[in-house]
């Protein structure tokens, strides 16, 4: 459930990137015909919510923010596309179900059953071997950790469960395949946003420093490990100052939709990486192209984290987890 060797290919080439002038990127093309990205998850979920108007920052937030900062200069700031990304796939009724078998030695359950999986699946290439699968017939979300496809067909993982995607985003009681209790599809960026100019949803981002014991509200579960000063909790949200006038940044057109979806909606801490990420769907799993073409990180300037405040913190959350009985799969 760790991102934690997240970006660790990348690390040299994300300090370059603070260090020196960053290549123009290539413009977006025009929006196209095409079906624009679902919504996911309830209105009200915390990932659908713009940040309220009055929101207050942290008291501590530049002490948190500094770590931030620094986990971007040292290594990298990125989005994750070709790796450490989340493939997500769309099922219906006519797709093949699937019992899948659990792996971890902490798994409270060792098979999940009535699981709908795609003929053309394939996990994430990386370590955590992320998968989503969202059945459009039923509404039901199916996330994966560390997913492998056997020889003969057959799947199993190390952990996976299934949520509603009309629900909040994120596991009531944990056992999620992030480390904070999210939703394997919430917080990321899909091309059909880009493509259309908005992204509609906080976004999903990880860093080193995930503050140890108990993740905030609305996270229910955490992996920090941090007792460092100034180390942020699973479940906080960060925000771009809605103030900055982003024309004066020069960015280009899609690093402008994603400072405007962190203006409006923020970024929330959903796992421990091996710098500050972003995720992207996995080009493994769409035809639907992005605007930086063919890439498996996408540097993001590091200044836009300096414009940044943590906002005030949720309530801390019992950090014990435990399976959620649910309509859309049966894990025994």
């Amino acid at each position: 459930m760790l991102l934690s060797a997240l970006l660790a290919l990348v690390a040299g080439a994300g300090l370059q990137a603070c260090q020196e002038p960053r290549p123009p990127a290539p413009t977006p093309p025009p929006p196209s015909a095409g079906a624009p990205a679902p919504a996911l998850y309830a209105p009200t979920s915390p990932w659908n919510t713009p940040v309220p108007g009055d929101a207050q920052a942290d008291a501590h937030s530049a002490t948190m923010l500094h770590t931030v900062v620094e986990a971007a200069r040292s290594r990298s700031f990125v989005i994750a596309v070709g790796e450490w990304s989340r493939p997500l796939y769309h099922a219906d009724a006519a797709t093949p179900r699937h019992t899948v078998t659990l792996t971890a030695p902490w798994a409270p359950a060792s098979t999940i059953s009535d699981v709908p999986i795609p003929a053309n699946a394939v996990p994430d290439p990386a370590g955590d071997g992320h998968m989503v699968i969202v059945d459009r017939a039923t509404g039901c979300e199916y996330d994966f950790w560390q997913a492998v496809r056997g020889a003969d067909g057959g799947w199993s993982a190390s952990w996976a469960n299934a949520t509603s995607t009309a629900g909040p985003g994120w596991y009531p009681r944990g056992l999620s395949a992030t480390g904070s209790g999210a939703a394997g599809a919430a917080g990321v960026i899909r091309p059909e946003e880009l493509r259309d100019g908005e992204i509609r949803h906080a976004l999903f981002f990880a860093y080193p420093d995930t503050r140890a014991g108990a993740p905030v509200l609305p996270a229910t579960e955490g992996d920090g490990r941090s007792t460092n000063a100034g180390a942020i909790p699973e479940g906080a949200r960060l925000q771009l100052d809605p103030g900055v006038d982003l024309s004066a940044l020069g960015l280009n057109p899609y690093e402008t939709i994603v400072a405007r979806a962190l203006q409006r909606y923020g970024m929330i801490l959903g796992d421990t990486g091996g710098g500050v990420g972003l995720v992207a769907q996995n080009p493994l799993s769409t035809t639907v192209p992005y605007p930086w073409g063919d890439q498996t990180y996408v540097d993001l300037p590091p200044s836009l984290l300096t414009h940044m405040r943590v906002l005030a913190l949720g309530q801390p959350h019992d950090n014990t987890a435990s399976l959620e009985p649910t309509p859309c799969a049966t894990l025994r």
